[in-house]
């Protein structure tokens, strides 16, 4: 059985650990490549989780009231140029230009699911947030403001004046 970090050790439920694909620069010779990463993530309480994604940048951290949201934190601080040039892309069904998690639809707390939403169209499929992607979906890949764009036409069509009474 695999170690697992110290800061799961003290923790209610037991921590999951998986491996994650990751695309982002070679410190040494610069050159972009696909990396295999590690995600960690163990519910604190019945609301919250607590994250940390592994990878040549070393260890990203969060809490969040769900996986796809705490992924979601992760990745905006690794997807921001300022910090990563290029940024690094953690290469999940989760990161899905069309995929969020709505919750109450598949899956409640802790969110490991997150349903793909096509303007126009009632959601019926859901993806597991931390599963790599496959060949074929790379090109559905989006960062977190294509994602958050994307739900936001979604949710329109379905409610007019959806967000902030129809400002977004």
């Amino acid at each position: 059985m695999e170690e697992l970090p110290e800061w799961t050790k003290d923790g209610e439920f037991p921590a999951i650990s998986r491996n994650i694909p990751l695309y982002g620069k070679d410190p040494e010779s610069g050159k972009e490549q696909v990396w295999v990463g590690r995600v960690v993530w163990q519910a604190v309480n019945a609301k919250e989780i607590k994250m940390a994604v592994y990878g040549p940048f070393g260890r990203k951290m969060t809490t969040a009231d769900s996986v796809f949201s705490a992924l979601g934190y992760i990745r905006m601080e690794l997807e921001h140029r300022d910090n990563y040039d290029p940024p690094w892309k953690v290469l999940v069904k989760g990161a899905r230009r069309d995929a969020w998690h709505v919750g109450h639809l598949v899956s409640i707390f802790p969110g490991e699911r997150a349903e793909i939403l096509v303007p126009g169209e009632k959601a019926t499929e859901s993806v597991d947030v931390l599963e790599m992607l496959d060949p074929d979906e790379m090109p559905k890949w989006g960062n977190v403001q294509e994602q958050m764009k994307n739900s936001l036409e979604y949710f329109r069509r379905f409610t007019p004046g959806f967000g902030a009474g129809g400002a977004l």
